[in-house]
């Protein structure tokens, strides 16, 4: 009876102390984590994919951020993904709005209907709403490795941070990780070296190696809601995890958190954001500026070929939820 009685207590407080942060930041007028006034039109770009993949080409459906969503946007992406000829569904992140109510979305998983579903652990997957950090964060990750990674040729990193690699048809290796789940601390040391080990497989058996996290790399060219608001061990690790992508060549890497889509490169290597699955689009961007609803297609040539892959934008034509006045000024 007390253990209940405690855990409600920590939820009224952990509920008092979000309403308090959002008001100290809607009062603050708090700026948003784009980087540039002039960004993100100059990073919108789409390569036009073929209605079905060309014989020999392995197609992957990739989106994230489906929390809140009102409109149907996961719903239609994976409609999208099955009629665009994917052979896999690599999600980022963030399912819903809290880790509780993930469960509900497996009823929208099943409509995949064969389609290899490979998600990644977001920050509403282990905080309260998102924003705070409440005991039994283990049993969270846990949890969600029990709901959602039983699919079939996933290996599971033997670490307590939610990682995998796998082999999507006979050309691509996707190798996942996890950037969220330590509190601020980025990857930690035994994820990276796990992630040494992954890709130089990968790489021996010349495999087209695509990359995939919730926060983006710090330092992007973007938005600074990435590893960046995690401090300095969270920066530090994310130049490592960028230096064993560079020396194992990694083809493209795929971030969401920041609700928006935007394609650049990071040390020299192609990234698109992607968080368009549904959640509410970073307040007052523009479509232009890639403030759209929206789920990418990626399509791999079988062999080796130094040609960029091409990465289709496939956008959400049912309208747009925004962020009102009622959100932080925060890019969620």
């Amino acid at each position: 009876m007390k253990k209940r009685g405690l855990v409600v207590l920590v939820a009224a407080l952990a509920v008092i102390l979000l309403l308090s942060l959002v008001v100290r930041r809607r009062k603050s007028g708090r700026s948003s984590s784009i980087k540039s006034a002039d960004c993100c039109s100059a990073y919108q770009e789409s390569d036009p994919l073929p209605d079905q993949p060309p014989p020999g080409v392995t197609r992957v459906a990739i989106g994230g951020d489906s929390r809140d969503d009102h409109l149907g946007v996961l719903p239609w992406a994976i409609q999208q993904a099955k009629k665009r000829g994917a052979s896999a569904f690599l999600f980022l992140g963030d399912l819903e709005i809290d880790r509780s109510e993930d469960k509900l979305v497996k009823r929208e998983l099943a409509d995949l209907q064969g389609v290899p579903f490979y998600p990644l652990i977001g920050n509403h997957e282990v905080e309260f709403l998102g924003a705070l950090r409440l005991p039994g964060g283990k049993h969270a990750v846990d949890e969600f490795k029990e709901d959602f990674l039983a699919t079939q040729g996933l290996k599971l990193a033997p670490i307590a941070q939610v990682a995998y690699g796998a082999d999507i048809g006979p050309t691509v290796h996707y190798v996942a990780v996890d950037n969220v789940s330590r509190h601020k601390e980025g990857f930690g040391a035994q994820q990276l070296a796990w992630l040494g080990d992954d890709l130089k497989a990968a790489r021996a058996a010349n495999k087209v190696i695509v990359a995939g996290m919730h926060k983006g790399l710090a330092n992007n060219p973007v938005t600074s809601h990435a590893m960046d608001e995690d401090g300095p061990a969270a920066v530090k690790d994310s130049d490592a995890a960028l230096a064993l992508f560079q020396q194992y060549g990694v083809a493209i890497v795929f971030v969401s958190h920041s609700h928006m889509y935007a394609a650049y490169t990071q040390g020299g290597i192609p990234v698109r954001l992607t968080g368009g699955l549904g959640a509410p689009l970073v307040k007052g961007l523009a479509g232009a500026d890639g403030g759209f609803h929206h789920v990418l297609l990626l399509d791999v040539p079988a062999g080796e070929s130094k040609a960029p892959l091409r990465v289709e934008v496939v956008k959400f034509a049912g309208g747009a939820v925004k962020d009102d006045k009622e959100e932080t000024e925060e890019i969620e």
